[in-house]
């Protein structure tokens, strides 16, 4: 047997072993969410069966309708789209501008400005609940949908360093050739550097709406109206004084689910590549 048969069998036993890894991966990372799904169709007394009944014998939709009857749950599901979406866009802002100030502007400092902003995300985001809290009172957002948005706004290390990344790859050549043609700052950023950083801005979008969206300890710290609140702690909110209500709580995950799968399904091409992009250059 020549060598280069052997090569390629070689190559394809590889091939072999890597596909069945990866699909075993697959496998271990989607049960949870299948099984997630099955049990919302179960009655309770059903959810711990063994062997584990992946497809119900008897579904139902009971569990689906008692999210909405039982529980203000639609009204959940609005203010969490509602924070999601103001959380998503001004981090964006934010964190595009400051990228974009830290990796080509000149100004007194900006090493040290940008090493603060690095160095806090090495703090834990429980530290700062205490001192977030007593402020929120003091300024009067607790209770409001401010109070778990505003934290969003004023610690957004990682997007500030994701977007600083992003912007390091614009060639400077482009931008002096923009100020010649009378391009100001604003310009600079708006109409040169920001459309070249596109795949990165929805990147940062997607994390930044997952984060929002499964947002769980601010609401639940700041906000104590139950009506106000959103799916994460609202779903918690499912169990009864004896029991965990499994099934329920499934069935309003299974729901909450949705808007992040099609988020990511609409932009993942632009995720990837932004992903990429942002994390070789530095």
């Amino acid at each position: 047997m020549s060598r280069r048969v052997k090569h390629s069998q070689a190559l394809l036993i590889g091939k072999i072993v890597k596909t069945c890894i990866l699909a075993a991966i697959g496998i271990v990372m989607v049960a949870p969410v299948v099984w997630m799904v099955s049990t919302s169709f179960k009655v309770e007394a059903e959810v711990f069966n063994f062997p584990i009944q992946w497809i119900p014998e008897n579904p139902t939709f009971s569990n689906y309708i008692k999210t909405f009857t039982a529980f203000p749950y639609l009204s959940w599901y609005i203010n969490t789209a509602r924070n999601t979406v103001i959380i998503v866009i001004a981090s964006l802002l934010f964190s595009s501008m400051a990228g974009f100030a830290f990796a080509k502007l000149k100004f007194k400092g900006k090493n040290i400005i940008f090493m603060l902003y690095i160095s806090a995300l090495m703090i834990p985001a429980e530290i700062r609940l205490i001192p977030q809290f007593l402020l929120f009172k003091k300024i009067g957002v607790l209770n409001t949908m401010w109070a778990p948005i505003l934290p969003w706004a004023m610690f957004v290390g990682f997007s500030i360093f994701f977007m600083r990344q992003a912007f390091t790859a614009v060639p400077n050549e482009m931008m002096e050739a923009a100020k010649i043609d009378g391009c100001g700052v604003v310009g600079l950023y708006a109409k040169i550097c920001l459309p070249l950083v596109k795949s990165s801005l929805v990147a940062l979008g997607i994390l930044t709406f997952t984060w929002g969206w499964n947002d769980y300890t601010g609401p639940m710290v700041y906000i104590q109206d139950l009506s106000k609140q959103v799916l994460s702690v609202g779903i918690a909110s499912f169990k009864a004084q004896y029991s965990a209500n499994y099934a329920l709580q499934m069935a309003g995950a299974s729901m909450a689910l949705i808007p992040i799968i099609v988020v990511y399904l609409i932009a993942q091409k632009h995720f990837i590549e932004g992903i990429a992009s942002s994390g070789i250059k530095g």
